[in-house]
Formats: C-alpha cells, structure tokens, sequence
C-alpha cells in the first residue's frame, strides 16, 4: 500500500529571507533525521512558502493535484 503524510507547519518568523531560510533548513534536517533509517519512505521533500492570513488549514479537506 502506499501512503502520503502531510505535515504542515505554520511560522511567525520575526525577520526576512534569512531567517526564513534557516527555519526552512532545520524543519530540512528534522524531517532527514526522521526519514533516515525508515525503509517504508520512498521519497521526502520539504518546501516553505510565504502565507498570508491567519486562517487554519484543515489538511483532510486538501486536494492534491499532479502537474
């Protein structure tokens, strides 16, 4: 069976593209250290983008499409 998991974290990030970028670099490394000796991931990415609003997401209710 496959499987996807969808983690999302939302940041207040006090500062710019640096400090956003070493936020992005250690969710990169914790998501590493958590894949690394699981023989069940296949593949793993992590991808940080800006947001706007205060809203929550609900992820059951997400659809994913393939580009």
């Amino acid at each position: 069976m496959k499987a996807r998991a969808v983690v999302i974290i939302d940041l207040d990030i006090q500062g710019g593209f640096k400090e956003a970028a070493l936020e992005q670099e250690k969710i990169e490394q914790a998501v590493a250290a958590i894949v690394k000796d699981n023989p069940n991931v296949i593949y793993h990415q992590v991808d940080m983008k800006e947001r706007r609003g205060d809203k929550k997401v609900d992820i059951t209710q997400m659809k994913f499409r393939n580009s």
